[in-house]
């Protein structure tokens, strides 16, 4: 029976650890929530995809750009809604296999040269791509946004294990997770189709935002929004139904039109106390304040500070630090050895899962 409730609380405990959204600066926040952002820039049907001309476009009409990108051959990086440039640019060759040189000779552009571009005028998600050398292409795109010192460019990915590189290396990059309905996921195991399709791997990205397609959500999608990632969703192709998604939405993906109003929503205000709802304590001391202030008070000859009371805050101070480390001593070897228990737990749930499974196979 305590093997029982050990065991359901540890999965517990873990299920509530893989909707655990990422923190990050509310200014950051703020760039990015409420906008709508156009997919490979296009707010107009008449441009080509992730052309200088639509990111020129969007760049004069206010709204965000939301593109993907892949790493070359000569470690750049560069943007293309495809690998193959057989669609878009008749040529029949992926561009890692390509140099960034031979690339911007067909008019691909680099993600330094639109960061450039937009500078701080708009919002940026760049959506990464899987490569064969993903911890390669992470870097560059971080060192690439580091140097261009703007807070106003994000990262995301379908791959959680690029976002979790962002978490582990360089936290202050706004960073999110791209998915969709698990059954979308068809070239997946069933098991690994089902966590990413249900944003289970939360637990290791620990996202900003989330991008989820157009499509019905599952419970633990919805509950992995209450872990406070931004709300976003990928990729509208009409006006109404964008507008009908303002009211549930954070981020809003649209291709092939140009919204009402680039800005729907504002981050909410972060409420402050009333009078009426503090104490009766509380109100007499900011009447208190209000009455005499502290200098008036340091004035008063009437108040002392006897000599004797001198190191007193020291003494209390460097008590309660010696308290706090032993506390935190404490509660690191207690989590290590629930952790450690958790892990047999586990392996052995795990073991007899299998036997159970290969038992009903005979």
């Amino acid at each position: 029976m305590l093997f029982t409730i050990v065991t359901v609380i540890c999965f517990l405990v873990f299920f509530a650890g893989m909707f655990t959204g990422g923190k990050s600066w509310r200014e950051v926040r703020e760039l990015f929530y409420g906008n709508y952002y156009a997919e490979d820039g296009l707010i107009n049907q008449t441009d080509k995809p992730n052309s200088k001309e639509a990111f020129q476009n969007c760049i004069d009409n206010g709204i965000g750009i939301k593109t993907e990108v892949f790493y070359t051959k000569d470690n750049r990086l560069a943007i293309s809604t495809y690998n193959n440039l057989a669609k878009e640019y008749g040529v029949d060759k992926n561009i890692s296999d390509c140099d960034m040189e031979e690339l911007e000779a067909l008019g691909i552009m680099s993600v330094s040269s639109l960061i450039e571009m937009v500078d701080d005028t708009l919002p940026v998600i760049f959506e990464l791509k899987g490569s064969t050398n993903n911890e390669a292409m992470c870097r560059s795109m971080a060192d690439v946004i580091k140097a261009s010192k703007k807070k106003n460019i994000a990262v995301c990915s379908f791959n959680a294990g690029i976002m979790s590189w962002f978490k582990e290396r360089e936290k202050d990059i706004f960073r999110g997770i791209v998915s969709a309905p698990a059954k979308e996921f068809k070239n997946l195991p069933k098991f690994q189709r089902w966590v990413t399709g249900n944003l289970a791997n939360n637990y290791n990205c620990r996202p900003n935002f989330m991008l989820y397609r157009n499509r019905p959500q599952s419970i633990f999608v919805k509950f992995a929004v209450t872990s406070g990632v931004l709300n976003g969703v990928w990729t509208i192709d009409n006006a109404e139904e964008a507008k009908r998604l303002q009211e549930e939405k954070e981020l809003i993906v649209v291709r092939g039109f140009m919204p009402e109003t680039v800005h729907f929503k504002d981050l909410p205000v972060i409420a402050t106390p009333t009078p009426a709802a503090t104490s009766k304590f509380a109100q007499a001391q900011e009447q208190a304040v209000r009455q005499r202030s502290i200098s008036e008070i340091l004035a008063d000859d009437e108040i002392d500070v006897l000599p004797e009371q001198d190191g007193v805050f020291d003494e209390l101070e460097a008590e309660m630090d010696q308290l706090f480390g032993e506390a935190k001593e404490k509660a690191t070897e207690i989590i290590a050895k629930v952790k450690e228990e958790a892990v047999e737990i586990y392996d052995k749930v795990k073991e007899e899962v299998t036997e159970a499974v290969e038992d009903l196979k005979k």
